[in-house]
């Protein structure tokens, strides 16, 4: 059997430095790059259509189950493929265990015009969530719940960090997400006329006291910080989610999680949104 064919086997290639700098935020957004990892996370992507620009491949990586993920990327029109040795994968690579892939893929971004908006819009914001798998995690769940989109505002969020990608299981390329200031969030909700549900531990209502059936906006905050005071003063109103431990907040993506699934259980009920 012949050896399969590499492209570039030299940790000193400049590509290999390229995709390196990728690891840094500033220089993906410099060059408005991002990149996939995980085969069920690029095959998601592929699935989404979302646009791919090179596939790095490491055929002696890759596992039989992989092998018709790799067959659907090397159909994509105008994707290059570059494979490389398995030194060179591991150097790339942004997870330690590289598995073969990675595809490096534009940055794609939206604003809140492009979101798709029905008749009862179930929106998720986002205010000063910085780690990269909060805010995966919380995507992973609107994905789950049928969310419309996820709004991220506040300083320190970056959509394509690769752990976003990775964390949302590949939800990122099927729920909208869109990054957009604390004020012009606020006057989308209210142009739109959806509500918006704060959280808060100091709130004026539990979270399974009020009706999330009509047009609403859940918004969360970090869990050491909470909202900021603009969000608590300029929302249509407060809820609270009870801790009866020690503890003293969930976690993000479970205070997410709890009020979505909220949302799906009245909505899937046909329960009356009282005003």
């Amino acid at each position: 059997m012949s050896e399969p064919r590499f492209d570039i086997t030299s940790l000193q290639n400049d590509r290999v430095k390229d995709l390196v700098r990728l690891r840094t935020r500033r220089d993906r957004d410099r060059a408005e790059l991002t990149l996939i990892e995980e085969p069920l996370v690029i095959e998601r992507a592929l699935d989404a259509g979302y646009p791919l620009q090179t596939l790095f491949l490491c055929p002696p990586r890759i596992a039989p189950e992989h092998k018709e993920l790799v067959d659907r990327l090397l159909d994509v029109v105008g994707l290059e493929c570059v494979r490389v040795n398995e030194p060179v994968m591991d150097k790339v690579s942004y997870r330690e265990q590289a598995e073969g892939l990675l595809v490096v893929a534009p940055q794609v971004t939206r604003d809140l015009a492009s979101l798709d908006l029905g008749q009862a819009p179930l929106l998720v914001v986002l205010e000063g969530v910085e780690k990269p798998g909060n805010l995966g995690a919380v995507l992973r769940v609107a994905d789950g719940a049928g969310a419309d989109g996820v709004i991220v505002c506040g300083g320190g969020t970056d959509l394509f960090n690769p752990n976003v990608l990775r964390a949302s299981r590949g939800a990122f390329f099927s729920v909208p997400t869109v990054a957009a200031s604390l004020d012009t969030v606020l006057e989308f909700l209210k142009s739109h006329n959806i509500a918006s549900v704060a959280t808060s531990p100091v709130a004026d209502h539990r979270w399974d006291e009020i009706g999330l059936t009509g047009p609403t906006a859940i918004v969360l905050g970090t869990e050491h910080e909470g909202l900021s005071g603009d969000w608590l003063a300029q929302a249509d109103l407060t809820v609270g989610i009870p801790m009866l431990g020690r503890g003293d907040s969930l976690n993000v993506s479970t205070s997410a999680a709890v009020l979505l699934y909220e949302a799906v259980r009245q909505r899937s009920s046909r329960k009356a949104d009282p005003t």
